[in-house]
């Protein structure tokens, strides 16, 4: 026996064989393979040359195999069925894969905007999976590993990959019981902001307005935060705003909900930095998967900021 590797004809020949046996005809064997009845003819020509041999008898006006072309048809039948079961079945798993698309965000925006409308986005989408990465770090835009990356800063026109979602609108609020208690106007003054408790964050981020900052944009100058209390996340600061702890600063859409409600209670002045804002970063501005999500977020922006 020669040790030489035997060649495995071409699959395409053994296609066109197996579906001219088993229809009884090339011209079915080419309809259903998608191709003409001579290619399917010269298909089988060069399998019988593979294997030595003919396989169908041409003889007479119907298509016949021999005898050695009904061996291999009985051999390859079942293996070839087989294979089409299993693609079937890959195709189908695909066919049934939903997409996930990655959303990173700060923290704030994520517990205070995007929770509160993830069934909504789930529902504009039901073709879609989603998961959310809170992420209270400046390093949220990295889009390596994301498809979306929300985060807040200062816009840069030149960024390809950038798109301003809502500029930053930043007033006070306070509970309403607070705002009574202290005889807070709808306009706060400099010796309001002098004799109450101002909340702020603990982290002095320039890429935020602290109240130094949004007193000195609102015309008040220089403000005296002796009595100033510190929190370690904006989603802990709103809720000790909400207990009628103190008064403190709110980036428009965040606090939509919380003002809706009644929970909390929006005064002046507002301060606005068009230059600064929520900002998307992605990758993918033209997928036709993602691009849709975006003109969601977009949109959604826009209508609680046209509330302000």
């Amino acid at each position: 026996m020669s040790s030489e590797k035997k060649r495995v004809p071409a699959m395409k020949s053994l296609l066109a064989f197996e579906a001219a046996v088993r229809l009884g005809s090339m011209t079915a064997a080419a309809k259903e393979t998608g191709t003409t009845q001579p290619a399917i003819s010269q298909q089988i020509r060069s399998l019988e040359e593979s294997v030595g041999g003919a396989l169908l008898d041409r003889s007479g006006n119907q298509l016949r195999p021999t005898e050695g072309g009904q061996r291999l048809y009985h051999d390859i039948s079942p293996l070839l069925s087989n294979l089409h079961s299993a693609l079937e079945r890959v195709q189908s798993g695909f066919s049934n894969h939903v997409p996930l698309i990655t959303i990173a965000a700060n923290f704030g925006f994520s517990h205070l905007w995007l929770l509160p409308r993830l069934q909504t986005l789930k529902e504009t989408f039901p073709g879609l999976r989603f998961q959310v990465l809170p992420i209270d770090q400046h390093d949220s835009s990295n889009l390596h590993d994301v498809d979306i990356a929300i985060s807040f800063g200062k816009r840069n026109s030149h960024m390809g990959t950038e798109i301003t979602l809502a500029p930053e609108l930043v007033f006070p609020v306070c509970s309403p019981a607070f705002a009574r208690r202290h005889g807070l106007g709808q306009i706060i003054t400099r010796k309001d902001l002098g004799s109450v408790v101002l909340l702020h964050m603990d982290e002095r981020n320039p890429r935020w307005l602290d109240w130094t900052r949004w007193a000195e944009s609102a015309g008040f100058g220089i403000i005296d935060e002796k009595s100033s209390f510190t929190f370690n996340n904006y989603p802990l600061l709103l809720n000790a705003a909400i207990q009628g702890q103190g008064l403190t600063l709110a980036w428009g859409a965040l606090v939509e909900q919380a003002v809706n409600d009644g929970l909390l209670l929006r005064l002046g002045p507002t301060v606005l930095r068009e230059d600064h804002g929520y900002i998307l970063r992605t990758r993918h501005q033209q997928n036709s998967v993602i691009r849709p999500v975006i003109e969601w977020f977009k949109s959604s922006l826009e209508d609680s900021n046209s509330t302000d």
